[in-house]
């Protein structure tokens, strides 16, 4: 995952469509339904969350970022070839059709719902939320410690400064606490106005069946690391609605480890001021993950455990030229296990400079021509 999820800004455009249609649409009086009390307290939201992302953020940082999943997602299975921006033969990996299968049985009214709710939990995660407080990860807890482990391991392994990346987690639920929410609306209003969106985006997740009192996995599907520039500083965010997909799809045994040390490539990138726009953004994060997921001095983890790995990246490739293939994905995540395993000293950890050389080099041979 990139620096920032480009989530926030698809919903932020989303939102706008949405409020300027309902302004100005030409519907006779007679035709057009009465909203009901639901839609008019998510329209209201709306019009906060769009007027906050004015107040917060220029556009410039809300357009550069790639998310885990591509929302809405333009389809699944193999892509035709000859279509914009698709390579031919491709067919991504099967997070794009799960999260199909989620988003597909909402109404209207209740994706507006997830999409505004969703971008608030994203920006409380990103920029108001902090880990002086415990961090809870997993709906129910299940993966703080985890977590906790992993990135200590992380921390202690690379050669970067790392006193100062936080780690935070993503939760739909955040949504629900008006005193969160209150806090994220402060970030560009005055108390009272603050005050009041914070407690409506709360009264909405409640109201919304569909949102599951902010536990649907839709509101928390993501993991992304943030440089130090951002507003909340350098940050790693792990999301409960990516990892329940995980799990679902039988990688809850290396998801927490292995998504934490992708994210953590990330940071590897920022420290060394290493921001390539190509694929590499993202298949090199896979590799330095490998790299200490098979590591004596990393998580050293078995052969199986690393094979996994491997196929959890693959399972969010894409093929649009954004975050590498699933054939990709897999090649650079066992490209950094093979070496780690094949080093003279297994022992020794390579600069986190040398590994970015290193993979600068290999790269191109996971590429094929573009078409």
């Amino acid at each position: 995952m990139s620096q920032r999820s480009r989530a926030l800004s698809r919903t932020f455009v989303a939102v706008g469509v949405l409020v300027a249609a309902a302004a100005g649409a030409a519907v006779p009086a007679a035709a057009a339904p009465k909203p009901s009390s639901v839609e008019k307290d998510i329209a209201q939201l709306e019009r906060e969350y769009e007027d906050l992302l004015k107040a917060t953020y220029s556009a410039s940082a809300l357009s550069e970022a790639k998310p885990r999943i591509e929302a809405p997602v333009s389809g699944s299975g193999r892509k035709a070839e000859g279509e914009p921006g698709a390579i031919p033969g491709c067919t991504p990996g099967p997070q794009d059709s799960e999260y199909n299968k989620l988003r597909a049985p909402l109404t209207d009214v209740e994706k507006r719902a997830v999409d505004v709710i969703g971008g608030l939990d994203y920006l409380y995660a990103s920029v108001v939320a902090n880990d002086k407080t415990p961090q809870v990860f997993g709906t129910d807890g299940q993966y703080t410690a985890r977590a906790a482990a992993a990135i200590d391991k992380l921390r202690g392994f690379w050669d970067i400064e790392s006193w100062n990346i936080q780690l935070v987690a993503h939760k739909g639920t955040d949504a629900a606490s008006p005193e969160k929410m209150t806090q994220t609306f402060a970030r560009g209003f005055a108390p009272a106005r603050a005050a009041a969106a914070g407690a409506l985006a709360s009264k909405v997740v409640h109201e919304v069946p569909a949102l599951q009192g902010g536990r649907n996995p839709l509101l928390s599907l993501n993991a992304f690391a943030s440089p130090p520039g951002d507003p909340g500083g350098k940050r790693i965010v792990l999301g409960d609605g990516a990892l329940e997909l995980d799990a679902r799809a039988g990688f809850g045994d290396v998801s927490v480890e292995g998504t934490l040390a992708h994210e953590y490539g990330h940071q590897v990138n920022f420290a060394h001021h290493n921001s390539p726009e190509d694929e590499s953004g993202e298949l090199g994060p896979d590799a330095y993950a490998g790299y200490f997921l098979a590591h004596a001095k990393g998580a050293a983890w078995d052969a199986r455990a690393q094979q996994e790995f491997a196929y959890l990246s693959a399972s969010n490739g894409d093929c649009e030229h954004s975050h590498g293939t699933p054939e990709q994905r897999k090649a650079a995540a066992a490209w950094g296990e093979k070496q780690a395993l094949t080093q003279d000293n297994p022992n020794k950890i390579v600069p986190s400079a040398t590994m970015i050389e290193k993979f600068r080099k290999e790269y191109p041979k996971l590429m094929k021509p573009r078409p």
